[in-house]
């Protein structure tokens, strides 16, 4: 990113860090030229919800990666949505061919049989270990190229039957040029994608920090680009280590921030929870394989190491958050779920539905 005239490069996950002062920055050099940073805070879309989402209308949404062959672990008993993550960009404003598309096709066949939908997700945080987010903005740096990214978004999308898209730029910043390109993109994919009667969600920042304070990029998802989009899927999770990484709080708080001081109807607004744990990156189907009580707790330790994440009880606590306040819930990512359906967060997530 372009910060205070100079080049930045996230070394990994940033969420507020500003450049020349936190370690996950690396200062690259002196940048060309940079766009001044927007003096006043986002104003609220306006509230066109009914405070309550119905659940008729209640999203699941499932984050599938496309480098995993596990398409058991997608119920769509459960599952409203999901996501195959991802497609590629280049710095051109191209999609890199999609990975094991030869399974799309059965994803697409299970997903309409049941009424659910399947969306192409594009980006995400790294590829090859190296941050997108340079690749955003060099494929979205002119007009020309910003649109040709949109076309091959749209051709990808078509070519393989996706029922919309999920834009996981991770993530726009308020300062320099990234919040005003990330707009004018988004504002064209969702004309092109609508006028089809296709649907383009985002995923977001989860907008505050575990201590509440609000994060400073939150307001590069500007009110125009929260009015285009379906829904946001509110990435309520990387708090930090330990307990910070996805606590109920933390999710409430991110939530609210989107759906009351952002000011979004309660049906865009949908609550990621975790299927892995932090500091040790597991997933909750490795951590129960090694403490088969896990799914009671939140907290183990796993391999010698502190494991935090949301166990049964958690995930449905916030489900039910979700069914109160806004309009689903999101998960990254089911295939590290369990395939013991007692101890599944999925079906936890499909018993607090049916009120259990």
């Amino acid at each position: 990113m372009v910060y205070g005239g100079r080049i930045y490069r996230a070394k990994w996950w940033t969420q507020g860090e500003k450049p020349g002062q936190a370690d996950v920055w690396l200062d690259t050099g002196t940048a060309a030229a940079a766009t001044p940073a927007p003096e006043t805070a986002p104003t609220p879309v306006p509230n066109t919800g009914t405070g309550t989402a119905a659940s008729s209308d209640f999203k699941v949404v499932a984050y599938y990666p496309s480098w995993k062959r596990d398409t058991g672990k997608l119920d769509f008993q459960v599952l409203t949505h999901v996501v195959y993550a991802f497609a590629i960009p280049t710095a051109e404003g191209g999609l890199r061919p999609l990975e094991n598309a030869d399974q799309v096709a059965g994803i697409l066949r299970s997903a309409h049989s049941a009424g659910a939908k399947v969306l192409l997700g594009v980006g995400g945080w790294s590829y090859n270990d190296v941050p997108l987010e340079g690749t955003f903005l060099s494929a979205t740096s002119t007009q020309e190229r910003s649109h040709a990214l949109v076309e091959a978004i749209v051709s990808m999308c078509n070519a393989y039957g996706f029922d919309g898209v999920d834009m996981d730029w991770e993530h726009p910043r308020v300062d320099g040029s990234s919040a005003g390109q990330y707009q004018r993109f988004m504002l064209e994919l969702a004309e092109r994608l609508h006028s089809q009667g296709k649907v383009l969600s985002s995923a977001v920042l989860s907008g505050v920090t575990p201590d509440g304070n609000i994060y400073y990029d939150a307001a590069a998802h500007s009110d125009a680009v929260l009015a285009a989009v379906d829904w946001i899927n509110v990435m309520a999770y990387d708090g930090g280590d330990g307990e910070r990484h996805s606590s109920y709080s933390f999710a409430a708080g991110s939530g609210r921030y989107w759906r009351t001081t952002r000011g979004l109807p309660a049906h865009k607004v949908v609550l990621g929870v975790p299927f892995y744990a932090r500091p040790s990156w597991a997933s909750y189907e490795n951590i129960l394989a090694a403490v088969p009580d896990a799914y009671q707790k939140d907290h183990v330790t796993y391999n010698g190491m502190d494991a935090w994440y949301n166990g049964v009880d958690t995930i449905k606590k916030k489900t039910r958050f979700a069914m109160q306040e806004l309009g689903g819930v999101m998960i990254w990512e089911v295939t590290q779920d369990t395939a013991d359906r007692s101890k599944s967060l999925l079906q936890a997530i499909g018993q607090a539905l049916r009120g259990g």
